[in-house]
């Protein structure tokens, strides 16, 4: 699975679900070097892949969760 190298955390919200919901355009780079543009209002829920990314697992660990 790929990894995260880079997210800025102030571009999403958690909710009280344990969902994390873009809260505007976001752009994750991967270790790989790839570049995922996110758009607002997009939500991640543990589990759920994109493009090899676990998206709010990964953003859990940037705040220690």
């Amino acid at each position: 699975m790929e990894e995260i190298a880079k997210v800025t955390i102030e571009e999403f919200k958690k909710e009280s679900d344990g969902s994390w919901v873009c809260v505007k355009n976001a752009d994750i780079t991967t270790k790989s070097g790839r570049i995922i543009r996110v758009s607002p209002r997009t939500t991640f829920k543990k589990g759920f892949i994109l493009s090899g990314l676990d998206v709010a697992s990964a953003l859990d660990e940037v705040i220690g969760q």
